[in-house]
């Protein structure tokens, strides 16, 4: 199931936490010493950013708001309820934008709901597709995951791009879905299945 280039590793860097590795890409959970590199990405994207996502809260980039964030993540990877990855070069010094897997279902329906982001430098190059398709492999072999879903905002042909580079299907569409920058946003739903990928 795991795709050509995908390896996962163990590396001292990150104490041990276990790496994604492709290409151009490598995906890690994200660590308190990535703080640095996250809020300068954030904020020298911040314009770019925020026409794709919710309100950003007045202490969004401060330290206190990360380690809430990475206390967050950390609960919901023991609960098996989501996991968190930065995106970062091959050399591990460049911070490119993050994916995540949340809102994670067992039982009968074995799924999560994927969201992403890339600093604009680094857009429109093939690297958050590549991302995007380390996570779902991820989900797929080790979670064992059944089906992933992502939604995208009508007129964002970029990441509906990415979606479609990794065989995800449109499967409808959702009036006002999600309250982005303040204004409740239509999008476009998208969900690959384990199976669709060995067709």
């Amino acid at each position: 199931m795991a795709r050509k280039g995908m390896k996962f590793l163990k590396r001292p860097l990150r104490t041990g936490r276990k790496v994604i590795s492709g290409n151009r890409v490598n995906l890690l959970p994200p660590l308190m010493r990535d703080y640095p590199h996250w809020v300068k990405l954030r904020r020298d994207n911040q314009r770019y950013l925020q026409m794709r996502e919710p309100l950003w809260l007045p202490d969004e980039l401060t330290r206190r708001s990360f380690r809430l964030r990475l206390r967050a993540y950390n609960q919901e990877a023991r609960q098996d309820r989501g996991y968190a990855f930065f995106i970062w070069n091959p050399d591990m010094n460049q911070l490119m934008g993050a994916v995540n897997l949340s809102y994670i279902r067992r039982g009968a329906a074995q799924m999560g709901t994927m969201g992403y982001w890339i600093g604009e430098d680094f857009s429109n190059q093939g690297m958050m597709s590549e991302a995007v398709g380390l996570l779902c492999d991820f989900a797929f072999t080790t979670l064992s995951l059944h089906r992933i879903e992502a939604a995208c905002m009508v007129d964002n042909e970029p990441s509906m791009r990415v979606l479609k580079n990794n065989k995800f299907k449109e499967e409808g569409y959702a009036p006002r879905y999600l309250k982005i920058g303040g204004v409740w946003s239509d999008h476009r739903l998208f969900a690959l299945c384990r199976d669709d990928l060995a067709h």
